[in-house]
């Protein structure tokens, strides 16, 4: 393994172009940092782990090591990487010493994509925060929705700070660009999802709406909400009730609600089955 000690060096000025959207949209690669989740990349059935790239200090640890083999073991190419260049593309406070390029999945996979009897998946529309875009792609994997699709204007799934939030949940499930709103709600219409639109008033509240096997949770701008062109293509406006005095709840928090909710209503419609058939 070589050690990269220099700013001119083509591997670390590919690892710095990764951190700024243009070139990493150029290059279709993220960063993924920490080692619980570059391990996990590299153990997947197919990786998609490019590079990965460690501390000298990092390397020497036992999970290091273990780290080093699994990539070896793929062929993954491994370097070392100078301290004071490793913190300038992962700028976390306390990094661990290793990160890993990953391929990002190919718009192409929309067309791929299959979905069971009953599936959740989440639209989000210009929300532009990257640590909300994060946490809403890790209560979608934790509530068990199928993908995560996102139009112009929505902060980059891919981007650092939104993969830190997201903790590791995008080697799990798809997130993919779409064009416009109305171009995905007819793709998921086609395919029986009932359209549902997250709005702060005016909706059907959450715990009373009828919600079909299949569901798409259209979310919002942070401080706009939804576009009129959103609210148009959705099949269904529910709103989460306030029982205090906040007027809303912010946006990863409100898609989790929605998800829970459709957890338990599948939930209990399962279990409903099994008691008829007992």
């Amino acid at each position: 393994m070589r050690l990269i000690t220099s700013r001119q060096n083509e591997t670390f000025k590919f690892l710095k172009a990764l951190t700024e959207p243009h070139t990493r949209k150029k290059h279709r690669a993220f960063l993924l940092e920490g080692a619980t989740f570059v391990a996990e990349a590299l153990g997947e059935t197919e990786p998609s782990v490019l590079l990965v790239a460690l501390t000298p200090q990092f390397a020497e640890t036992e999970r290091g090591r273990r780290i080093i083999t699994a990539a070896q073991q793929y062929r993954v190419p491994v370097v070392l990487l100078e301290a004071a260049l490793f913190d300038e593309i992962v700028p976390s406070e306390t990094p661990q010493g290793v990160v890993a390029v990953l391929r990002e999945p190919s718009p192409e996979r929309l067309a791929k994509l299959t979905f069971p009897s009953t599936a959740q998946v989440v639209v989000l529309e210009s929300v532009q925060d990257p640590s909300n875009v994060g946490a809403i792609v890790r209560v979608a994997d934790a509530a068990g929705a199928a993908a995560v699709f996102y139009t112009k204007g929505t902060a980059d799934p891919y981007a650092p700070k939104a993969v830190r939030a997201s903790a590791g949940s995008l080697l799990h499930l798809p997130a993919l660009p779409v064009s416009s709103v109305t171009e995905i709600a007819a793709w998921l219409k086609e395919r029986s999802f009932q359209i549902v639109a997250t709005v702060t008033e005016g909706g059907v509240d959450l715990f009373e709406a009828p919600f079909a096997p299949k569901v798409a949770v259209l979310v919002g701008n942070e401080a706009r909400g939804l576009s009129n062109e959103a609210k148009k293509v959705a099949d269904l406006l529910v709103t989460i009730p306030m029982r205090g005095k906040a007027p809303s709840l912010n946006v990863a928090v409100a898609t989790a609600v929605v998800l829970y909710e459709l957890v338990r209503r599948s939930r209990n419609a399962t279990l409903s089955g099994f008691a008829s058939t007992s």
